[in-house]
């Protein structure tokens, strides 16, 4: 989580209610799908896809630019344990 973000607790609940957070940019994947980590704006979790298509939440940012540098070091950090092109499994790792 971005150490930039303000009121965490209050957008986690408004993430969890379908509310949307058009101030915070997610690192997250569908679950229980195979699929490719994904840069999401908060405000597109208002959409009713995402009722029915529940996200798992790996980051929380405030920036797209931190959004992007946070994947890099993520990136970094599972090639450094061999885990290139893992990132999902590294992130349910650590």
């Amino acid at each position: 989580m971005s150490p930039h973000l303000r009121m965490p607790g209050r957008i986690r609940w408004r993430l969890r209610h379908g509310k949307g957070a058009p101030s915070v940019w997610l690192l997250a994947s569908f679950e229980g799908e195979e699929t490719q980590l994904e840069l999401i704006n908060g405000l597109f979790l208002k959409w009713k896809y995402y009722e029915d298509h529940p996200l798992r939440i790996y980051a929380m940012v405030t920036t797209f630019e931190e959004a992007e540098d946070y994947l890099v070091e993520i990136s970094n950090q599972a090639c450094q344990v061999g885990m290139e092109g893992r990132l999902r499994e590294y992130l349910v790792r650590i």
